[in-house]
């Protein structure tokens, strides 16, 4: 009788799926990757990345723009970052744009740039093109 087998682990997203490739922490790659899958990056690369999910290790640096559909990071990122989801460790450091619709940044997590929600703006389209007597019929607020 296994008792670890009645325990389920619940992890995030971006771990679900098993790692395909590695960039091991004594590796420096020069140039644009393209990933198809997950991958874990623990070393340094000087280039861009696309891809499905990354996540970048504590030990590992991108100098390059980035754009995945996922990405978790404990590392440091000198670039941009288009991504269909963020998570952003306490270890983790951002230094440029990031645009995506799902932040997530721990407490001691660094990000210094400019952040763009996707998703917002789709919403400030919306609310440009209402009517201005929808807009103008905003209940104003009674002092007690």
């Amino acid at each position: 009788m296994d008792i670890f087998n009645d325990k389920k682990k619940v992890s995030p997203p971006s771990q679900s799926s098993p790692i395909s490739s590695i960039i091991g922490q004594d590796m420096v790659l020069t140039g644009d990757l393209e990933f198809k899958s997950k991958i874990q990056i623990d070393g340094n690369i000087n280039g861009n990345l696309k891809g499905v999910t990354l996540v970048l290790s504590a030990s590992g640096r991108i100098v390059g723009d980035i754009e995945a559909e996922s990405i978790t990071c404990y590392g440091k990122v000198d670039g941009n970052i288009k991504a269909g989801s963020l998570f952003l460790k306490k270890s983790g450091v951002v230094n440029g744009r990031v645009e995506t619709s799902d932040l997530s940044v721990e407490s001691g997590g660094v990000l210094n740039g400019e952040i763009k929600s996707s998703q917002q703006t789709a919403d400030l389209k919306v609310v440009k093109d209402l009517p201005a007597a929808v807009t103008a019929k905003v209940p104003e607020f009674q002092k007690a």
